[in-house]
C-alpha cells in the first residue's frame, strides 16, 4: 500500500459523494458522503447506517466519480438562478425586513442518526453474513484437502508398486497395494464432484446475498 493510503487509512477522511465504489469496481449509491475513521468507512445508503474497511475502498475512483458528477450540479444550479423580477422582488423584501425572519422550525430539524439498537443490529447482520460466507468458504477447502489426500496416497501407491515391479515381486506380491490404489482412483471422482457442490452452494449464496442487497465487503 502506498504512503499516501497508509495516512488516509489512518486519519479522519469525509468525502462528500453521491457513489462509493469498492476495489472490486462495485458501485454503491450512497446518501451525500463516506467518512473513513479508524480503518473503516461508514455511510448511509436510504438512510440505514453501512461500514466496510477502509482498505476494500477505492478512494481515487470514489473522488472522480464526484468529479465527473460536478459539471452536471453546477448546471443544474445555474437553471435554478432566479429571473431580474425575482430578484428585485426579493431585495425588496430584505429592504422591507432589517431583523430578517427566523427560519422554519423544519428547516431545522435533522434527522435522527441510527439509535444504539439499530448499529448494534447492523453489526450483527454484518457479522452473520460474514460467518457465513466462511462457512461456505471452509467448506470448499476441505473438499478440496479431501481430495489432495486422495491425490497422494495413488501417487504413492503407485511408486511403491514401480518399485516392487523393478525389484522382480510377482503381482500377487504385493496385491495389497494394487487393492488400495484401485480403492483410491475410485475415490477421486466424488472428491472432485464434492467441491463442484461446495463451489455450486458458495455462487447460490453470493448471488442470493446480492439480491438482498448485502453489502460485498461482508461475504470476505
Amino acid at each position: 500500500m502506498q504512503p499516501f493510503a497508509t495516512l488516509l487509512l489512518i486519519t479522519a477522511l469525509s468525502i462528500p459523494t453521491n457513489a462509493l465504489v469498492l476495489r472490486d469496481g462495485v458501485r454503491i449509491d450512497v446518501d451525500g458522503a463516506i467518512h473513513v475513521e479508524n480503518g473503516r468507512a461508514t455511510f448511509r445508503v436510504g438512510g440505514t447506517l453501512y461500514s466496510v474497511p477502509a482498505e476494500e475502498v477505492d478512494l481515487e475512483a470514489t473522488r472522480i466519480v464526484e468529479a465527473q458528477a460536478q459539471p452536471a450540479k453546477m448546471q443544474e444550479r445555474s437553471r435554478l438562478r432566479v429571473s431580474e423580477s425575482q430578484r428585485d422582488r426579493l431585495l425588496r423584501e430584505l429592504e422591507q425586513n432589517h431583523e430578517g425572519k427566523p427560519a422554519p422550525a423544519e428547516a431545522l430539524r435533522i434527522p435522527p442518526g441510527p439509535t444504539a439498537a439499530e448499529r448494534a443490529q447492523t453489526s450483527e447482520d454484518e457479522w452473520s453474513w460474514r460467518g457465513r460466507a466462511r462457512g461456505y468458504e471452509e467448506g470448499i477447502r476441505r473438499a478440496q484437502e479431501d481430495l489432495n489426500l486422495l491425490v497422494q496416497r495413488a501417487a504413492e501407491l503407485r511408486a511403491q508398486i514401480s518399485g516392487f515391479l523393478s525389484l522382480g515381486y510377482k503381482p500377487n506380491q504385493f496385491s495389497y497395494q494394487t487393492t488400495q490404489l484401485a480403492y483410491m482412483q475410485e475415490q477421486i471422482p466424488g472428491a472432485e464432484l464434492q467441491i463442484q457442490r461446495a463451489q455450486r452452494l458458495y455462487e447460490q449464496f453470493r448471488d442470493d446475498a446480492r439480491r438482498q442487497g448485502v453489502i460485498p465487503g461482508w461475504l470476505r
